[in-house]
């Protein structure tokens, strides 16, 4: 079975230049969505310092500064995701993450960014407590279909939500190292599946062929821009972009996270739109003051 998912497109020069037009601010966007994320989780650079190890503050805070023209490294992006338990692809929206959660109010939006850092015992309490508040019918509707999304953790062979946190200290030199192999890997073999030319994946991330052959070495990893990410999803077309970690040896748990929050969050986040907008308001309070146990 393959790694990363086949799939059928057609990739002429107009979707190549739509690509650049739309991603022509990622770097200023996600600067923008790291400081947010950052400010909502109410964590200071000095307790990110006792979190990260190998990328220094100053360097971190230039990453979350809009002006900033420097890229920002897909690899630092990803383990600050990971610090904060919010979904990689949450940052490609930058401001606009009530985008990303489907017309959410503000409240919701900032509830459903720090519940990535609630054990599976609270969020599960999380939900029963919206639940409870359905009519009969609604929860029963709402039971089975959510018993069909999480067999998708169970297809994917994801472990324990528990055991998926970060370590204590995540090495981002390490964590790097395993990101950029595992994506060498599955990106080779996605090419060949899809019949896709080296020439054409590198006008697809936006690389120069040279570039592209260095990003496909596994034995020699280099960082890359945030953006390669968003421009490998949307320029392939693909479902989703987890599957590109799957190939992580030092960190397996990256990769098992990513298909745990695609749960998490589609459960969350049908279980809120069902209420009406004063419940969503108190359940979004609920999510807060529960959240900062776990911060």
């Amino acid at each position: 079975m393959s790694s990363v998912q086949e799939t059928q497109f057609e990739i002429c020069d107009s979707h190549i230049e739509r690509l650049n037009k739309m991603l022509k601010n990622i770097d200023s966007d996600i600067a923008l969505s790291m400081a947010y994320v950052r400010r909502t989780h109410n964590v200071q650079f000095e307790e990110l310092a006792t979190k990260m190890s190998g990328v220094k503050m100053n360097t971190l805070k230039k990453y979350m500064q809009p002006s900033y023209s420097g890229q920002r490294p897909i690899h630092v992006v990803a383990g600050f995701s990971w610090v904060m338990m919010v979904p990689m692809t949450a940052f490609y929206f930058g401001m606009r993450l009530k985008e990303y959660y489907r017309g959410m109010e503000d409240s919701s939006v900032e509830a459903l960014v720090r519940i990535g850092r609630l054990p599976k015992e609270q969020f599960n309490a999380i939900l029963d407590i919206i639940t409870n508040l359905y009519s009969e019918e609604e929860r029963h509707e709402f039971r089975e279909w959510r018993e069909s999304i999480e067999a998708l953790e169970v297809e994917s062979g994801v472990p324990e939500y528990n055991s998926l946190f970060p370590p204590e200290v995540l090495d981002i030199d390490a964590f790097g190292e395993d990101y950029y192999r595992s994506i060498a890997i599955t990106l080779k073999q996605f090419r060949y599946e899809n019949n896709v030319s080296e020439e054409l994946a590198a006008r697809v991330l936006g690389l120069s062929e040279y570039q592209y052959r260095v990003l496909e070495n596994r034995n020699k990893p280099i960082s890359f821009s945030v953006a390669i990410g968003f421009r490998a999803k949307l320029g392939f077309q693909l479902q989703s972009h987890t599957n590109f970690t799957n190939s992580m040896i030092a960190f397996p748990q990256f990769h098992h996270l990513r298909v745990a929050q695609h749960v998490r969050d589609t459960l969350i986040v049908e279980a809120i739109r069902r209420l009406e907008f004063t419940k969503k308001q108190q359940v979004s309070k609920i999510i807060d003051l529960l959240s900062e146990i776990y911060l």
